[in-house]
């Protein structure tokens, strides 16, 4: 049973293997299908649309686990009206007991399958997170379905935008401009161009099952309690409308600030390291000829002026990602339909 319709509290009740509750709410019937991992469909659907909304593949980004939660239990509640089906993602229930970032290895590296090569708790996670999505989309109307995918985060440290979104590689860098306009009538601020395929779970639901789908960084890592959730507002906004009637809020695209990434920054050597601050926020500009992160074995010096950099850390394995070097580009040079 989940009492007073809080399903983040149900989780951290039951962090293991929990399928089998069937219940109906309001507006719907629900079962919950594992840990933290709970499906949604409405008696009446407006739209055509699957949704998947996933929080705490990082289980110490707190803040968009409340704001969905927040979502999810005013569905259970019968205080909004489910008009879409939804897929509600606690990523990783272990590490928000914990209150880590994971317990073994980062889990938003293990989907496409990567899940394969690691072992412990966050490799059986991934499987099963690749599992479910792939039945729930399955199950969809196959005659018109619009498959959609947001996987919420915050960051490890600050950025110039506070919030925005990583656009999973397109092959034939060809964008959905409805897309854009939604991310920006969430409050997103930039929007950051993947270069390469990635194994991260925003891109597995887009390269696996044709779902639009982005990662979406809403601000700084907080504890549980610490987050203002008013700075959420947009997006919960734009994600009840969406919940509701199926709808995709529209905002000016033209007021996105839009980035390519340029380079992909390894970590090669124990002696890697980057030369910047602790504190230095995503998205800040460097000057050309900068050197950017230096170790043994080589040097990376700065192209052009401008570029930033993204998702810096050094705290990982050799052989890891230690950043992203991106670029701004006008909207012109990009192709939307």
């Amino acid at each position: 049973m989940i009492v007073n319709d809080d399903f983040l509290a149900y989780t951290l009740r039951h962090p293991e293997q929990n399928d089998g509750l069937n219940f109906t709410f309001p507006s719907g019937r629900a079962r919950v299908e594992g840990a933290g991992i709970l499906c949604l469909e409405p008696e009446v659907q407006q739209s055509n649309l699957s949704l998947v909304l996933s929080v705490g593949i990082h289980g110490n980004e707190t803040g968009p686990i409340e704001l969905a939660n927040g979502l999810v239990k005013s569905i259970l509640a019968g205080d909004l009206v489910l008009g879409v089906r939804l897929l509600f993602i606690i990523g990783n229930p272990r590490a928000v007991i914990q209150a880590q970032r994971f317990c073994d290895v980062n889990l938003n590296r293990l989907f496409c399958g990567s899940w394969q090569s690691q072992q412990g708790y966050e490799a059986q996670r991934a499987q099963q997170l690749e599992r479910s999505v792939k039945t729930f989309f399955e199950a969809s109307d196959p005659v018109g379905a619009q498959k959609l995918h947001y996987d919420l985060h915050t960051a490890i440290r600050g950025s110039v935008h506070e919030k925005f979104a990583v656009h999973p590689y397109a092959p034939k860098a060809i964008y959905q401009q409805r897309q854009l306009a939604f991310l920006a009538a969430c409050g997103v601020e930039a929007v950051l161009f993947s270069h390469q395929p990635t194994s991260t779970f925003s891109y597995h639901s887009f390269a696996q099952h044709d779902a639009q789908a982005s990662t979406i960084e809403l601000g700084k890592v907080r504890a549980f309690g610490e987050n203002d959730l008013s700075s959420f507002l947009q997006m919960k906004r734009a994600l009840t409308e969406l919940l509701v009637t199926g709808e995709l809020v529209q905002d000016r695209v033209s007021d996105l600030s839009l980035y390519e990434v340029v380079d992909s920054l390894t970590k090669d050597d124990q002696s890697y390291r980057l030369n910047i601050a602790d504190d230095l926020e995503n998205f800040t500009p460097f000057e050309q000829d900068f050197c950017l992160a230096e170790s043994l074995e080589q040097r990376y010096i700065v192209k052009q002026a401008g570029d930033a950099i993204v998702f810096p850390n050094t705290k990982l394995p050799v052989g890891q990602r230690a950043g992203l070097v991106v670029r701004s580009k006008p909207m012109s040079r990009f192709n939307f339909q």
